[in-house]
């Protein structure tokens, strides 16, 4: 059934990257409260495509990423080449980030704290298909519109206790949970980290991440339940034009993420 329908919509079939900007909401993991708002903005370059991420909560907080990405081959998906995620305090202080450069192998995670950051930087053998933050809508959307059987396999960056590379699997939930934002035909998908023989132990107390995409509009984006950072609170980023919001609210301007000192310090030469 959902290879019929994939089928169906190929036509029209629209990525992320098919996109200039997509609004969104942010609300409680439970959806009763609205926790802020933010926009995702795609910058398609000659060389590269930049993928740019915008949330300010109620709180005053906000945080920025980016991701770089490789355009590839036409046809082809393009690839990861670097992240970065800044969260900042309603005052303006970076709280914590995460970095992450394909082309040198290079990450690094920070935590800034009343002692001082903690750095930790490690050098790491990344996945041609690494994706990181909201680059990962990107091939679970290829692999909806391409019929969403059996699973997806692909390789995660986050910042948790140090930087790590996670093996997940991206599958068709069997047994949605439902989507209250949008009409009843948006199609869960569940993304489970892969931990070996240690699943059956590990998998219970590990934060679950779904996302729902709309097969009648292309495989849409419609929204994630996601934990803020490793964790963090969980939330729910729900497409503005599906939730009801409206575009992002009036914001005033902040700065583009830039690494902090201890962050560029870790960084090789150009």
């Amino acid at each position: 059934m959902l290879a019929a329908i994939a089928f169906s919509s190929a036509a029209h079939a629209a990525s992320l990257l098919d996109l200039s900007s997509l609004d969104y909401v942010i609300m409680s993991s439970n959806g009763r409260d609205t926790l802020g708002h933010g926009r995702y903005l795609i910058d398609r370059q000659k060389d590269a495509i930049v993928l740019r991420g915008e949330s300010r909560y109620l709180t005053g907080e906000y945080d920025i990423e980016i991701a770089t990405l490789s355009p590839g081959f036409p046809g082809a998906l393009p690839t990861l080449e670097k992240f970065d995620h800044l969260f900042y305090s309603a005052g303006g202080a970076v709280t914590r980030e995460s970095h992450a450069n394909l082309t040198t192998a290079l990450a690094t995670c920070i935590e800034h704290g009343p002692d001082g950051p903690v750095v930790q930087s490690q050098t790491l053998d990344f996945p041609s298909d690494t994706w990181a933050g909201a680059s990962v809508l990107i091939p679970i959307q290829q692999f909806l519109s391409g019929g969403g059987a059996g699973d997806l396999d692909l390789h995660v960056f986050n910042c948790t206790s140090k930087p790590s590379i996670y093996a997940v699997s991206v599958s068709v939930a069997s047994q949605p949970s439902g989507w209250p934002y949008s009409a009843a035909g948006a199609v869960q998908v569940d993304v489970r980290p892969h931990f070996g023989w240690f699943d059956v132990f590990i998998a219970p107390f590990v934060p679950k991440l779904h996302a729902w995409f709309d097969p009648g509009d292309g495989w849409g984006f419609e929204g994630v339940a996601i934990s803020r950072y490793y964790k963090g609170p969980q939330i729910l980023i729900v497409r503005s034009d599906r939730q009801g919001g409206g575009s992002m609210h009036a914001r005033a301007n902040v700065p583009a993420a830039q690494p902090s000192e201890s962050a560029r310090a870790t960084q090789p030469n150009p």
